[in-house]
């Protein structure tokens, strides 16, 4: 092998092993006797090694511009930063902006210089976020996160959460409280990509450049995402959803002393735009630090900054400072609270008086109702002496024909007379039965019948009446009968009060030809509906009058009957109402449900 040869080998040798010296040589002992040892605690957004190789340069290039020091990197986590600094265990600091403004206002730091961005032709406007999701997603707005999984770095991150957060409220979303579910991955940042690539998350929040990183290392393909809500400035060279903020800055702790940070920030100031140090940390040198204004209004807008203190906090401040106003405020409150008491005793007091008045309401309603069959019942007299009358004449007949036959010998005619006879008691019982029904003071409970059969019967027992008024019945049954859930008596009582009420009316007039139009319709969903039409005089008053109490247009009437018909007809789930149809006469029409109904 020639020399030449051998010479190349070595030098690709070394520079393959540069990576893992640069590693081994923070963690190198020193002789502290001979170099002034400073500590420089670092963000490790993508894990220790990545942050080994983007940052050791810059500590060398200390070493050379600062001699007699050797610059002891220290990658950490967020946490572990925070801590480190409030322990006094660094001299330096390098973070990102967010951490940067959360650790100035609760810890003795100085800023003294900030990274040029090598992709915003060297200002130091850099540090957002990137909303990205996979390239088929239906995700097109910040909005459309609704119900969605979203994977974040961690929920104090600034780049990989907080300024997408920020973006969202000003657009009146409230993006933790929209999404299904955050889930944090850490570091390093790979970690969100994957998350999303692997389907554990719909969406991701990565830091300016995260998705670009990535894909120039080969570890992804940039076509297959999206990034949502492109907001990137003009010539910036990533994707970007939000604005930016200002790039990774350096301060000095309270452990440094001025001399060393005057000469760090002398060294980082002129550290040329295209050496080594610069083009690993990716950056165009450094500046003089920045302003954090845009930072610490996000904070407070997010109410997240640390200055801000508690509202109960606040409150107490208040009350130190005006302590009078506050025992006026006290003794309000008291007062308030005294009167609240007062008013739910009084409350209570009048809800028990209402229900002892509803219960006895109720009662008194049971016993009119009462009342009401037995007047109805009353006015029943001559209809129903004239239907005892008739089972009765044919009993007597039957009765002197069978003894006859018995005097004549012709026993074969007996069983005839005596059927006839059992017939006609038969006919007697069922008017006398029908009777003690509406004469009933309490309901019976609800049972499964139908219609039909009560109102016939209810016919029955007004027959007397029409007949004597020559009134007409006209029958209509439309539909398929359906058994429902009725109280035969209250059902009776009420069929009896409407067509009462229609005889009433036919008995004023001089119709020469009286008729009562009665329709059975079965045919609408889930109820029965039952008109009972009328050729008299019709309504002489509105109907929502007469369905008052007390409101009656009979001289003897005491405006109830309509009223307890309304109680049943609601009673049954069902409506009542009255009207003047335009061919003549009063229209009453019931409607009932076929379902159960509760009693109210």
């Amino acid at each position: 092998m020639s020399k030449t040869t051998k010479l190349g080998s070595r030098l690709l040798a070394c520079v393959l092993m540069l990576p893992f010296l640069s590693v081994n040589a923070a963690s190198m002992p020193v002789d502290e006797t001979q170099y002034q040892l400073v500590d420089v605690g670092v963000l490790a957004i993508r894990g220790y090694r990545d942050s080994i190789n983007r940052w050791q340069p810059t500590m060398q290039w200390l070493e050379q511009k600062i001699p007699g020091t050797y610059f002891r990197l220290h990658p950490m986590t967020l946490d572990e930063l925070s801590d480190s600094v409030a322990a006094q265990d660094l001299d330096f600091v390098i973070t990102n902006p967010g951490q940067s403004v959360l650790l100035a206002r609760q810890y003795s730091l100085s800023w003294l210089v900030t990274l040029k961005s090598r992709l915003n032709d060297g200002q130091p406007m850099q540090v957002g976020s990137a909303l990205v999701v996979r390239r088929n997603s239906s995700i097109k707005t910040f909005a459309d996160l609704r119900d969605k999984r979203v994977a974040i770095v961690s929920s104090h991150a600034f780049g990989g959460y907080l300024t997408l957060v920020y973006a969202a409220w000003k657009q009146q979303i409230d993006l933790p409280h929209t999404v299904a579910q955050l889930l944090p991955t850490g570091f390093p940042l790979d970690n969100l990509l994957y998350a999303l690539r692997d389907g554990r998350a719909d969406a991701a929040v990565v830091p300016v450049c995260q998705l670009e990183q990535m894909a120039a290392e080969q570890l992804i393909s940039v076509d297959d995402y999206r990034v949502v809500e492109d907001n990137t400035p003009l010539g910036f060279g990533c994707r970007v959803s939000t604005a930016l903020y200002p790039n990774w800055s350096l301060a000095k702790t309270s452990r440094a002393g001025q001399k060393l940070a005057k000469q760090v920030t002398q060294a980082l100031l002129a550290l040329p735009e295209q050496s080594a140090a610069a083009t690993s940390a990716d950056s165009l040198g450094w500046t003089s630090a920045v302003s954090q204004l845009a930072i610490d209004q996000l904070y407070k807008d997010l109410d997240m900054h640390p200055l801000q203190t508690p509202w109960w906090q606040r409150a107490m401040v208040w009350l130190k400072e005006h302590s009078q106003w506050g025992w006026s405020l006290l003794l309000l409150l008291i007062s308030l609270n005294a009167y609240h008491f007062w008013l739910e005793y009084r409350f209570n007091r009048r809800g028990r008086q209402l229900a002892r008045a509803q219960s006895k309401l109720s009662e008194n309603l049971v016993l009119l109702e009462h009342a009401q069959r037995a007047a109805v019942a009353g006015e029943l007299g001559a209809s129903l002496a004239h239907e005892l009358n008739q089972p009765l004449a044919a009993i007597g007949n039957y009765c002197h024909g069978a003894s006859v036959r018995l005097q004549q010998g012709q026993l074969e005619k007996l069983p005839q007379a005596l059927q006839q006879i059992d017939a006609e008691v038969g006919r007697a019982r069922a008017i006398i039965q029908r009777l003690r029904g509406l004469l009933k003071k309490q309901p019976v409970a609800k049972q499964q019948l139908l219609l039909r059969p009560l109102l016939l019967d209810t016919i029955e027992l007004l027959r007397f009446e029409l007949d004597k008024q020559q009134i007409q019945l006209q029958w209509q049954l439309l539909g398929r009968e359906q058994q429902q859930w009725l109280e035969p008596v209250a059902i009776q009582q009420l069929l009896v009060n409407v067509l009462k009420n229609a005889i009433e009316a036919l008995a004023e007039c001089q119709q020469p030809h009286k008729q009562v139009a009665i329709v059975l319709d079965y045919r609408q969903p889930q109820q029965v509906m039952l008109q009972i039409q009328d050729n008299g005089p019709g309504l002489s008053r509105d109907a929502s009058e007469l369905i008052q109490a007390f409101t009656s247009t009979k001289q003897q009437g005491l405006g109830l009957g309509l009223v307890i018909c309304r109680e049943i007809v609601e009673d049954h789930g069902g409506k009542l109402s009255m009207s003047n149809p335009l061919t003549g006469g009063c229209m009453v029409q019931l409607t009932l449900s076929l379902k159960e109904h509760a009693d109210g």
